[in-house]
């Protein structure tokens, strides 16, 4: 079987989803839309928004509507515009922020079951998560961002999941989708803010490639494995020699996407917390630090040179993120707003920090996501080794912590009491008979 014939089928498999990767779509779902709700009212998304037309599809925790391509378009922009969104480390993907705002805007067009919603939702990460492991690192090395690249296939898996698509449709679908999917890495080296449309781009092409597929315009099939396909544009490699493995054949990679407690780039936040976990351990006050090194996979050093210009800039910088970590023992949202950038941390710490990739390190990844953060101070040498970032399975977090961020992220946008009750409808969507009403927030 082709890599294409087994997403597909595995997409449109009527078996019961897993009880606990329902668990974890819910986990992830509730996340995403938290970020979502902030995410618009700031921003690149806050830029945007001006910019289209009213549509019929209401926006979650904000008035206005929009219409379909539209909505995906801006509310992939807001899931991506906090640095507050989950991933997968082993694809070095979001996949939240291409499929939640796909799903949302097509579960809006029509209506939809709670526990529908969920089984289309893991099946898009999992399209996510697969296709990006197994391109990974060849796409990023060959400057693509995985997000908006591997992002409208997953999008559009699930879409053609809650839209009844048929196995040829779907395929139809992925055809469609692979022409959606590019997305560069050059914003490491300034101009960070056009990351944020990524996950917008990823979602509106998901969502019109199964709509196109519906209306049954023509796509290439196989468009995986084909010549001058999907694989071979993306990964460099030949036709014919890409394959794909899912469930029940493997376990579900769902389950290992992580869900960030910082607001900055995933690959910083293992080194982020060895540097708070040594700052507090040794109660190290920021002028009595003289040096800092940093030893970690080569990915990660790569943001060593990064500065901090503008917000989405200062949450891919390395320097910056250590700097509020010495400082201030955190790197939260408010950390790189303007006020937060004008400040002489990072630029202070500059010339006694170093970031380097080792071969060590690299071994490691992305089975791990491995850090180690050297601190000297008054005549001392202090050692930390974080082998991941909270929030991974390894170190994972609560279903608690999960909704005091989704009160934190969308309270101050709709109100304590609001918020509560939403945060209640999300948690038991998998019983609602209409989830776009549950996850715009209009029960």
């Amino acid at each position: 079987m082709g890599a294409t014939a087994a997403m597909v089928g595995f997409g449109c498999d009527t078996g019961d989803l897993p009880g606990g990767v329902e668990r974890a779509a819910i986990r992830h779902l509730i996340d995403t839309i938290g970020v979502i709700v902030a995410g618009l009212g700031q921003g690149v998304a806050a830029t945007l928004a001006p910019l289209q037309p009213e549509g019929d599809l209401p926006l979650p925790g904000h008035p206005g509507t929009r219409a379909a391509a539209d909505h995906a378009y801006l509310c992939g922009t807001a899931a991506h515009g906090l640095e507050l969104d989950d991933g997968y480390r082993e694809g070095s993907v979001h996949p939240g922020v291409a499929v939640v705002p796909a799903l949302l805007s097509a579960t809006l067009m029509q209506r939809v079951s709670g526990r529908d919603v969920l089984h289309a939702l893991a099946v898009g990460y999992e399209s996510v998560c697969a296709l990006s492991a197994a391109l990974h690192p060849a796409l990023r090395d060959r400057g693509f961002h995985p997000t908006s690249t591997v992002g409208p296939m997953g999008s559009a898996m699930a879409v053609a999941r809650v839209l009844g698509l048929d196995p040829a449709q779907t395929e139809a679908a992925l055809g469609f989708a692979a022409s959606e999917a590019g997305g560069l890495f050059a914003f490491l080296g300034g101009g960070g803010e056009v990351k944020r449309l990524h996950g917008g781009l990823a979602a509106r092409g998901g969502l019109m490639a199964a709509r196109l597929a519906a209306s049954g315009i023509s796509a290439p099939y196989g468009i995986l494995e084909r010549p001058s396909g999907y694989a071979q544009a993306f990964g460099g490699i030949a036709p014919g020699e890409f394959s794909l493995t899912f469930p029940p054949d493997r376990p579900w990679r769902m389950t290992d996407c992580y869900i960030k407690p910082h607001a900055c780039c995933r690959h910083l936040q293992p080194a982020l917390e060895a540097l708070i976990a040594l700052r507090a351990t040794h109660d190290l006050h920021p002028d009595e630090v003289t040096a800092i090194e940093v030893e970690t996979y080569s990915i990660a050093a790569a943001h060593a040179d990064t500065g901090w210009g503008d917000m989405a800039t200062a949450q891919l910088s390395f320097q910056y993120v250590l700097a509020q970590g010495l400082w201030k023992g955190r790197a939260a949202l408010a950390d790189f707003d303007d006020t937060a950038r004008a400040e002489p941390f990072a630029g202070a710490l500059l010339p006694r920090l170093t970031i380097r990739a080792s071969d060590a390190m690299d071994a490691l990844y992305p089975d791990q996501r491995p850090a180690r953060v050297t601190v000297m101070a008054c005549g001392e040498r202090y050692s930390e080794f974080a082998l991941e970032a909270s929030g991974s399975p390894q170190i994972p977090v609560s279903d608690q912590a999960i909704g005091d961020k989704f009160l934190g992220l969308t309270a101050p946008v709709v109100g304590d009491d609001r918020a509560r009750d939403w945060l209640d409808q999300l948690w038991d969507i998998a019983t609602a008979n209409d989830a776009g009403r549950v996850m715009v927030g209009a029960v």
